[in-house]
């Protein structure tokens, strides 16, 4: 064995007959199912996992300077030989408590409403697809999907992690960036799994504390980081299998009934709110665009920016260029946008406490000339070609930056209010509450509520019953992660 180091890191180049060689990638998984339980692993008729996290808000917090500590807990039920599903969450921070369970019934799946008792069907029936992110926090599923995955696998050089020599599986999954496991060369168990987000980065995987549960191993220990940063930080986890299972496992709750149309927001769409005024976005990232005398003025900064500014020019037959961009807040998602912006000539416009995690996520790092900052607020146009940027502070964001165009009575808000529903009340939380209750304090004339991630137009009543409809709760239902 020939080892090299590479900037600080062991990489294992092996030779002829070694790991790497001929049918290295069988003998390697072999090895992994064994580790896993072997018969009692590649058998399985069926497998729980729940897990309770501690939850940092990385790149979610309420300021830049503290990130808050949440909680959750994740059940998923899946019965390996029919593809039945039952995916459950359950999770407490700042903004309030939020749950949601997803049934797959074999041809179908359906999400579970606890708010309003309804239910309707999911995108994908496929628990690879719609339980793929919880299935990937398993390193037991991992070495199961691992086997069924052989004629696809890959091996790479030899690694070491954590000072122990690993082997590195790369296999495909649904919908997901290829995996790469990290297998230990002695106990041939899943240390880690990194997977690669062309946006974020290193997802990182890691598992620890391995014990068994009727043959079958499992790590008890789990956390997983988006590019460094904890984001899930388990708490307590079992694992359950082959218990006995009936129907009534996957069946729907009696009191629930369908839920309405959901308006498609799958292709770019420009929603005309006046000649001033669009909404444009898909597959929930919008932007408002507003065409004032300072030139055409963006609010809402999700990634794909460039998209639906030109998608907007064509709509609206407006050229002017594109002068401002209005960051709403601090949050990870909602500044993927802002290099795109700079790039098509905008200032970015935010508050002074924002500015360096802004500048932060920008490559190349923009100077200070290419910020506006907002105190409490300002207004960029004149007359009726105007709209007015103001800050608030909600429990989902210390300093947060609505926009109002005071000639359509019409706003733009992100995160605090919404419905991917064509009709009906949309559910309220806490947040919904502040944000209603900071608009009031400012005395506008709203009739109309765009927001960042969906493509219906809003009223002011509709948030005002949405927030008189509002009661806090706990767990809503006698479900795995309620214990």
């Amino acid at each position: 064995m020939k080892v090299i180091y590479i900037g600080g890191i062991v990489i294992y180049a092996t030779l002829t007959g070694s790991l790497l060689a001929g049918e290295a990638e069988n003998e390697v998984i072999d090895k992994l199912v064994s580790a896993y339980g072997g018969s009692s692993l590649t058998e399985l008729e069926n497998y729980q996992i729940l897990t309770k996290y501690r939850t940092p808000a990385t790149g979610q917090s309420h300021s830049p300077e503290l990130t808050e500590i949440g909680h959750s807990a994740i059940s998923l039920l899946v019965e390996t030989s029919s593809n039945k599903a039952v995916l459950d969450n359950w999770n407490e921070n700042r903004g309030g408590t939020f749950q949601g369970t997803t049934i797959g019934k074999g041809e179908k799946a359906y999400t579970l409403n606890y708010q309003t008792n309804t239910y309707g069907e999911a995108n994908s029936s496929d628990p690879k697809i719609f339980a793929g992110g919880t299935m990937r926090t398993s390193d037991t599923v991992l070495a199961f999907e691992a086997n069924k995955a052989r004629e696809h696998a890959t091996l790479s050089n030899d690694v070491s992690y954590m000072n122990r020599k690993h082997h590195v599986l790369t296999m495909p999954f649904p919908q997901s960036p290829d995996l790469n496991l990290y297998i230990d060369a002695d106990t041939f168990l899943i240390s880690k799994m990194v997977r690669v987000n062309p946006q974020l980065g290193n997802l990182d995987y890691v598992f620890s504390d391995h014990q068994k549960t009727q043959g079958v191993t499992y790590a008890s220990s789990a956390s997983f980081s988006i590019a460094g940063l904890p984001t899930l930080i388990s708490t307590a986890r079992t694992l359950k299998v082959n218990q006995v299972l009936s129907e009534n496992h996957f069946q729907l709750p009696t009191s629930f009934t369908p839920e309405g149309e959901r308006v498609d927001s799958s292709e770019l769409k420009a929603t005309k709110i006046s000649d001033r005024v669009h909404h444009v976005g898909a597959n929930g990232a919008f932007t408002l665009f507003i065409n004032t005398s300072m030139g055409t003025i963006g609010v809402g900064a999700y990634a794909g920016v460039t998209d639906r500014y030109h998608f907007y020019k064509n709509e609206a037959k407006n050229h002017k260029p594109m002068t401002y961009q209005v960051v709403t807040h601090h949050h990870s998602d909602h500044i993927g946008g802002t290099g795109e912006a700079i790039e098509l000539g905008a200032k970015l416009v935010t508050v002074n406490e924002n500015v360096e995690v802004i500048a932060d996520s920008i490559s190349p790092t923009p100077n200070t000339s290419s910020f506006l900052t907002v105190d409490s607020q300002t207004t960029l146009g004149s007359g009726r070609a105007k709209v007015d940027i103001y800050e608030v502070s909600t429990i989902h964001a210390n300093s947060f930056l609505v926009a109002y165009v005071p000639a359509d009575k019409t706003i733009f808000l992100a995160d605090h209010f919404g419905s991917p529903f064509a009709t009906g009340t949309p559910s309220a939380n806490q947040s919904t509450v502040d944000m209603l209750a900071a608009l009031d304090e400012l005395k506008l004339d709203v009739k109309k509520i765009t927001t960042a991630h969906n493509a219906r137009v809003f009223t002011m009543k509709e948030m005002r019953k949405s927030v008189a409809d509002f009661t806090p709760t706990s767990c809503l239902a006698n479900r795995p992660v309620c214990g």
